[in-house]
């Protein structure tokens, strides 16, 4: 279970601070505010969190989070999976979070700023594992996340975890990638939920290289 203190969250053997934490606080007053969703950490990492769990990646292989946010899942594989990791955001103001929280858990985070659209597949050459939380959150992000996908394992990435909620995109996301695919690789959807630290439920789209 997830032991809570004065704005902070011990959960899945991390530390993860909470928006009334003096030291995000500090660095809202620095004006590290993020503008494209990442200001909370969101609640389908922890679903991932405990797919990682029960699905442990290689040791020692690299794990790319995109849309990392905060960075609590990638601090997570880093700390409890013992993987090298890259938090991927393009938004430069959320790294100041993710750094933080490395620091607070005592790990080693490497950051990269880009889009979506921008991650070649020379950064994603020697990726094991991809992951995705609530980043599928407009229409026209359908496309550019197929497209990513289908870079990312041509390159390489063994497998690609895109995790949700519920949202139409991502569920065209899904249909895209099961229908164009599906012959080459595993592609499945599968609803996965967790009941702390809060309840929640998640759709991860998984795509394994065979």
């Amino acid at each position: 279970m997830a032991a809570r203190r004065a704005n902070e969250i011990r959960t899945r053997g991390i530390t993860i601070l909470q928006s009334g934490h003096p030291e995000i606080r500090r660095l809202r007053r620095a004006a590290h505010i993020p503008s494209i969703h990442g200001n909370k950490v969101w609640s389908s990492s922890y679903v991932v969190m405990d797919y990682l769990r029960r699905h442990r990646p290689p040791a020692g292989s690299h794990h790319m989070d995109i849309g990392c946010g905060w960075g609590v899942l990638a601090v997570y594989s880093a700390k409890q999976l013992g993987l090298k990791v890259t938090a991927v955001d393009a938004d430069p103001d959320v790294f100041p979070y993710v750094a933080l929280h490395a620091e607070l858990n005592d790990v080693a985070i490497t950051p990269l700023q880009a889009r979506f659209e921008r991650i070649t597949g020379k950064q994603l050459a020697g990726v094991h594992t991809l992951t995705g939380t609530d980043v599928c959150f407009w229409d026209e992000l359908t496309p550019v996340l197929f497209n990513l996908i289908r870079r990312a394992l041509r390159a390489g990435v063994q497998q690609v975890i895109i995790a949700d909620p519920g949202r139409a995109p991502f569920y065209a996301l899904a249909e895209r990638c099961i229908d164009r695919l599906g012959e080459s690789v595993d592609v499945r959807l599968d609803e996965y939920r967790t009941a702390y630290p809060q309840p929640a439920n998640a759709d991860l789209l998984i795509i394994e290289q065979p």
